[in-house]
């Protein structure tokens, strides 16, 4: 591709296909970070705040480890999508070959939609910007382009295709990019606020697309869910504040996690596992203090349900198995017996026995068996914890019980399966 170009008018050659396609920013940083092409030649920096000192120190990084490779031709690597706490996204693609072609192409800085005066207002109350710089922030957000997130992504693939003659599947980027879009914010009720999202055609997102996404987290798809929330009209959500585009980006995504909590389940994952992943992913999300943050934290919650129910053992029995598995996994500190299982499920013990034989391939005190190792695998990893308190929580007779038990499963006793781990 681009045969005809001189070796060293190509790299300056795409920057200014690139700018004039998408009128975004498009810099050429030799390894030192100093720009060596910039368009439009106009273009200043933007506004001097730490959020763009990492970015660049970041691009600096990756540029100095792509310039290492000791390449002769210009090569490049998969694109990368960043987003500052300030909502600007940059395309960063690194270039790696002899001193003159080394570096990194950066485009940007854009925005995934247009902000208005109140959504920049709000988010630069959420970074404590004295009010004397919000004009000149204001300024600055009027001036970026706007390319929303579908066709940010094309124009990073279109990049990488023009660099190094490959195609690149939009797949190889939907984990490195992260949906940002304000939030739009009104200060009217809820009659004159729906009047008015009718009016601008500023409708919420379809229920179907947020349907066919928890369909894919119910189905353990993790490749489908990047897929669809890739295409998800981020800029159709509600407002869920007021005041702050931080804590709205925080509701929205402790609302996805509890809609994805229940698909979860729906799709077989042990309902005490989804709620405890439901509990800790959205105890982190309250930890973090940026809106890029809060996006790759939900997108990891999305992909981690749908990891856990793909790897989820339930996906394939029937309803009463199924059942007495998830008992079985909540009450395993508990003294747990066929019969007891067979009231929890109102069926007769000896049909209930065959039953789960016949689907998981375990007798039910087996299956408990097995489960109990697992669990006191997992205890035996944590410090300070004796075999012979797991294997009394665990309703062992004894420790050579446990022991016994344990090198079965295992094929290791439990004072092997510490020692090989490094655990004292």
């Amino acid at each position: 591709m681009l045969d005809n170009i001189e070796e060293n008018e190509r790299i300056p050659y795409i920057c200014r296909l690139m700018y004039e396609a998408y009128r975004i920013p498009a810099v050429w940083l030799n390894t030192e970070g100093a720009a060596e092409q910039a368009l439009p030649q106009a273009y200043g920096a933007r506004p001097p705040v730490e959020d763009g000192k990492r970015l660049l120190a970041e691009v600096l990084e990756i540029t100095q480890d792509a310039a290492g490779s000791g390449q002769a031709a210009v090569k490049a690597a998969v694109p990368l999508i960043r987003t500052t706490a300030y909502l600007e996204n940059f395309i960063i693609l690194p270039l790696a070959g002899a001193p003159e072609h080394a570096g990194s192409i950066v485009l940007g800085p854009s925005l995934y939609a247009s902000l208005t005066e109140e959504n920049a207002a709000s988010l630069l109350r959420d970074h404590n910007l004295p009010p004397g710089r919000q004009e000149g922030w204001l300024q600055y957000y009027r001036g970026l382009p706007v390319l929303d997130r579908m066709r940010l992504y094309h124009a990073a693939m279109l990049l990488h295709t023009l660099v190094t003659g490959q195609a690149l599947p939009i797949s190889e980027l939907l984990p490195e990019s992260q949906a940002l879009r304000p939030v739009q914010l009104e200060d009217s009720g809820p009659d004159l606020n729906l009047s008015y999202r009718r009016e601008n055609t500023w409708l919420h997102h379809d229920p179907s697309q947020e349907r066919e996404l928890f369909r894919h987290i119910r189905n353990g798809d993790k490749d489908g869910l990047l897929q669809a929330h890739a295409g998800f009209p981020e800029d159709q959500f509600g407002l869920l504040s007021k005041k702050s585009q931080l804590r709205s980006k925080k509701n929205l995504a402790v609302s996805s996690i509890t809609l994805a909590t229940r698909a979860a389940i729906d799709g077989g994952l042990f309902w005490e596992i989804a709620y405890t992943l439901s509990d800790f992913h959205i105890q982190h999300i309250e930890e973090l203090h940026d809106i890029p943050a809060v996006d790759r934290a939900q997108l990891a919650a999305l992909c981690d349900f749908a990891d856990q129910v793909k790897d989820s053992r339930r996906s394939k029995l029937s309803r009463t198995p199924a059942l007495c598995q998830n008992y079985i996994f909540n009450h395993l500190y508990e003294e747990l017996t066929l019969g007891r299982l067979a009231g929890v499920v109102g069926q007769n013990a000896s049909y209930l026995s065959q039953q789960f034989k016949k689907e998981t391939g375990f007798t039910v005190s087996d299956y408990i068996r097995r489960e109990r190792i697992e669990e006191a695998k997992r205890l035996m990893e944590l410090p300070g914890v004796s075999l012979s308190d797991i294997a009394i929580r665990l309703h062992f007779n004894d420790q050579s019980y446990f022991t016994k038990v344990f090198k079965k499963y295992t094929g290791m006793t439990p004072r092997q399966f510490r020692h090989d781990r490094g655990i004292i």
